[in-house]
Formats: C-alpha cells, sequence, structure tokens
C-alpha cells in the first residue's frame, strides 16, 4: 500500500516533534517535510509534494487561512490541528473547506485513522461533542431556521440520513431513489442552508434538528 506523505506545520518546536513523531509510528505515513510558517509550508510543498499538510500554526487567521488553501488546497489536502491558543477557528476551517479539523487534546487515539480517512478523499471533522455549540457563532438560529422551513420534504429527509453520516448511496438505497437523484437533493439543500460543505449541514442539523 503506498504512503501518505504528510508534511508538519507547527510554529512551536515541542508539539512540531511530537508531530512528527506520532506520524512516523503511524502505519502508513511518511513525514517528507516540516515548516513553522506560512511561508515554510509553501516551500515545503513545493518541494516534498506532500498528500496530506498537518496544520497547527496558533496565529493563523481565518483570511491567511482561506489564502493558503487557494494556493496550495488543489494539490495537498490540508488538516487544521486546533488546540487552545490556536486563532482559527472550526467555522474559519469550514468555511476555507479544508480537508480536516482535530482537536489535539483527542488527537493522539485517531490520528492515524483521520489521516487515512482524509487520504481517501473524505473530510474528518474531530472534536468534543460539547464544543458543537461554537458552531452557532456567526451563524444566526433565525436565519438557519428559516432556511431549512423552506427545505421540501425529501430535501428533508435528505438531510437528515446525510445528518446520520450515511453516504450518497446509503441514502439513495434508504429512500429508494437513485444515487443522482440524492446528489442534487445535497446540492439544493446546501444552497438553501448555505452550507459550504456536508459536514457544516450535519452541524446546523445538530443545533435545530430537520424541520418536519
Amino acid at each position: 500500500m503506498a504512503q501518505i506523505q504528510v508534511l508538519i506545520a507547527d510554529d512551536q518546536v515541542v508539539t512540531r516533534s511530537g508531530l512528527v513523531a506520532m506520524s512516523r509510528e503511524a502505519p502508513g505515513l511518511d513525514v517528507v517535510g516540516v515548516a513553522q510558517d506560512v511561508a515554510g509550508v509553501l516551500a515545503a510543498v513545493d518541494c516534498g509534494k506532500p498528500d496530506i499538510v498537518l496544520l497547527n500554526l496558533r496565529k493563523l487567521t481565518g483570511d491567511s487561512l482561506r489564502h493558503l488553501v487557494r494556493l496550495i488546497g488543489a494539490h495537498v489536502s490540508i488538516i487544521v490541528l486546533w488546540c487552545h491558543d490556536s486563532a482559527v477557528t472550526i467555522q474559519d476551517a469550514l468555511r476555507a473547506r479544508v480537508a480536516g479539523f482535530m482537536d489535539l487534546e483527542i488527537l493522539q487515539e485517531e490520528f492515524a485513522s483521520v489521516i487515512a480517512l482524509v487520504g481517501r478523499g473524505c473530510a474528518a471533522y474531530l472534536l468534543p461533542r460539547e464544543r458543537l455549540s461554537d458552531i452557532g457563532e456567526g451563524c444566526p438560529m433565525s436565519s438557519t431556521s428559516g432556511a431549512m422551513s423552506n427545505l421540501t420534504s425529501r430535501e428533508n429527509d435528505v438531510l437528515r440520513l446525510l445528518a446520520d453520516g450515511m453516504t450518497n448511496k446509503q441514502i439513495g438505497s434508504s429512500l429508494h431513489i437513485a444515487e443522482n437523484t440524492v446528489k442534487k437533493h445535497v446540492h439544493r439543500v446546501m444552497i438553501k442552508l448555505s452550507a459550504s460543505s456536508r459536514v457544516e449541514a450535519a452541524l446546523l442539523v445538530s443545533r435545530l434538528g430537520p424541520m418536519a
């Protein structure tokens, strides 16, 4: 099986060294470079051609993250690593459409499995359940509720199953409709909810619940 090429970007030497050690011990991962700032990330991506960047730059802002994604996101999957003094929030990660977001406090046990998921093309957001309330910041409850009330009965069914973690194929099987039809429903749901990803749509459901 091909190794997943990983770039470690961390602005503190202690955690950077720890992430390198964890990556080297995890099966299927190969560390191809390290960086301590955005300039270093850009240089290392150009030189090492990583598959995934583990990004833990504490002073990075949401705007800077989106700019970085525009520069390298087409070629590399980015997983944001969050800690208590990080400037980037999960909302920033969702808006930038990065491949993953992981809380460093719960990283170790799920480290390799989350990276493997991202390596297979999935989005993986891992955070404590109590932080789900953070998703609501910057997204007014009334406007979200109003948008959800505009969903059709079928779109609501699709959204409910999407929030349960089902793939388009599984949703189609459950609702007895074609997978392409599911894709169209998901697309319309995302537009109506102004959701940037399936993850964000699912988290909106966790706040309000599907409309009847």
